[in-house]
């Protein structure tokens, strides 16, 4: 291969690893003069964009494919100071609450993450195919099905996974169930959030070509665009959809006293769970977009005057309205606020990356840290029990890990350190071994991460008809219940929140003091630690979760819901002593810790 061809090869690798899209979205433009085009146009965009992750692990269910927390500091690091991962088993379905590893089975000395992309930085081929971009068709997809010689298809871009069965944290059978064929749908079946290009990258074989002939097409030769931006094809093309938009219109309100004006937005109640945005432009004009199911609908708003950011939020949860408050630069009362125009837009639900900045680091016990963090004018308002994807590159490959973002407060008098309007808190758990987690715990104020925008599915309205909430949390599972307890106390309808916080010991415990706070201070509110093993002078309750422990702090109710979170063996003990116990599974919600 000549050496030109040999750079265009390795700025197509580095495309197709930043693409989650689909097999159509990834098809370069058909000569050097496209790709002019597709560069000139994406050097206008600022902020990185990438389609929708797919699900957490590769065709496992409840497996993460990369289950690593991170961090992105300014400072550089020696690769040998980054430790091996904790294989440790936790979770269930859904979202990553505190980033926590879990495997489901238990991985060979030298198999760990670190391992795999060590083994990715050697310069060892695991493309086998000597890193010669191919066009694979379905016929020969199918003949790499065996364990020795084994090759899956995600949104049309095919990877030799041979080497990496012995990485993969859900084991052989797991992974083989979508070896040899398009596992797109598979994948898709599990979650939402998995970064499966970062882990594979070292793997690409080539482009799933699904309209070929059976012969297999020779290797390709592609004019990419300029290194200067990455994955610029797969970013240019926009996924499409035929179904008519249906969301309507917010709307908006305002009122003003001399020093300052607020926007007041009423939401759908037929489109519950909504994330907010907004984007400081100058210091009079704003993006504010609301991120809906389908839909982004933006309001490009110019103000009457200039304001100072960050400005004031606030959600009221029985009405579903959202206040924005700006302090006015200059005090005096405006004939009106402004102007505004709306731009409709379909949710492709790309991902976005922000730089954010770490304002203050704060442990909360021994292992489990509580981080604020805040980007350059722009705050984004996460939906409750929703998460978002931290990530950092570690030897020339991206490492991530969900978090649930937490409220910075349930009691007024205990914020989070240095919090502001357009901060996001994550809490973060340490693990000794963990392969990021003990960088991302000390991290110090003013270096940076990377996030993105918020994930998931959930939505918390779907439980508002029930009166009374129960939450089930073991360990860093209570970072999942904090803003449903935050949202429940801000309802009326709701007469009892009752948390069972599952811990090893007293040392394990964390946010209890700010748990005391509002105990103390809302009688709607109970807490019981339980711990598993405590020490002589404990008083409180002891042991597991159990059938007998249930009925007592729960009772039958038909007007209750219960939401748990925590490893895998306390989510799958819980369930069962639920539904023996007759709850339906309306009423039940697992989150993955």
């Amino acid at each position: 291969m000549e050496t030109n061809e040999v750079e265009n090869a390795e700025k197509v690798r580095s495309e197709i690893t930043n693409s989650n899209s689909s097999a159509d979205a990834v098809k370069p433009p058909k000569d050097a003069k496209g790709a002019k085009i597709v560069e000139e146009k994406l050097m206008k965009v600022n902020v990185q964009l990438k389609p929708p992750i797919s699900p957490t692990s590769l065709l496992a269910q409840n497996i993460a494919l990369l289950p690593t927390g991170v961090a992105k500091v300014k400072q550089s690091q020696p690769a040998n100071s980054v430790p091996k991962m904790n294989s440790s088993n936790s979770g269930s379905s859904g979202a990553s609450a505190t980033g926590n590893p879990r495997n489901k089975t238990a991985l060979a000395p030298g198999h760990s993450l670190m391992d795999w992309i060590r083994l990715g930085a050697s310069g060892v081929d695991l493309t086998g195919v000597n890193g010669v971009l191919q066009n694979v068709t379905l016929s020969e997809l199918a003949r790499h099905n065996q364990p020795n010689d084994a090759w899956i298809a995600i949104r049309g871009i095919v990877y030799n996974v041979t080497r990496y069965i012995d990485f993969h944290p859900g084991g052989m059978p797991e992974l083989m169930k979508g070896v040899g064929k398009d596992a797109t749908k598979l994948f898709d079946d599990v979650h939402a959030w998995v970064n499966y290009q970062s882990i594979l990258q070292k793997c690409i074989v080539g482009r799933l070509n699904r309209f070929a002939g059976e012969t297999s097409a020779p290797p390709v030769k592609i004019v990419s665009p300029s290194s200067t931006s990455s994955g610029l094809l797969s970013r240019c093309i926009k996924q499409r959809s035929t179904s008519e938009t249906t969301t309507p219109h917010p709307k908006m309100d305002w009122i003003q006293t001399s020093n300052t004006i607020t926007l007041f937005y009423y939401s759908l109640r037929d489109h519950p769970a909504a994330g907010y945005q907004l984007m400081q432009i100058t210091d009079s004009k704003y993006h504010f977009k609301f991120c809906f199911e389908k839909d982004f609908i933006i309001h490009d708003i110019k103000l009457s005057g200039a304001v100072n950011w960050p400005p004031k939020w606030k959600r009221n949860f029985e009405s579903m309205k959202m206040e924005i408050t700006y302090t006015k630069k200059e005090p005096g009362l405006w004939k009106t606020y402004g102007t505004y125009k709306t731009v409709r837009e379909r949710n492709a639900k790309q991902r976005t990356y922000r730089e954010y900045e770490v304002v203050s680091n704060t442990p909360l016990c021994k292992l489990v840290h509580l981080i604020v963090l805040r980007t350059k004018e722009y705050l984004e308002i996460v939906p409750i029990g929703r998460h978002v994807e931290a990530k950092l590159q570690i030897m020339g490959t991206d490492v991530s890990r969900m978090y649930t973002p937490v409220p910075p407060y349930l009691h007024p008098e205990d914020v989070a350190p240095n919090y502001d309007s357009d901060c996001i808190c994550l809490m973060v758990k340490r693990y000794a071994d963990g392969a990021l987690t003990p960088t991302m715990t000390a991290l110090k104020s003013g270096e940076t991460l990377m996030l993105s925008n918020c994930l998931g599915t959930f939505t918390v309205e779907n439980f508002q008809q029930f009166t009374i909430f129960h939450m089930l949390a073991a360990g860093t599972g209570l970072t999942a219940m904090l803003s449903i307890i935050q949202w429940a106390l801000g309802r009326r309808n709701v007469s009892r929140i009752n948390v069972l916080n599952f811990n090893k010991n007293e040392d394990s415990i964390f946010y209890s003091r700010q748990l005391d706070k509002v105990l103390s201070s809302e009688p709607r509110f109970t807490v019981t630690h339980i711990l598993s093993h405590p020490e002589d002078s404990w008083t409180g309750r002891r042991g597991e979760t159990s059938t007998n422990l249930l009925q007592e702090l729960f009772g039958p109710s038909s007007q209750a819901c219960v939401f748990s979170c925590g490893p895998r063996p306390f989510m799958q003990s819980t369930k069962k002593i639920l539904t023996d116990l007759g709850w339906n599974s309306s009423q039940l919600h697992e989150f993955d810790n």
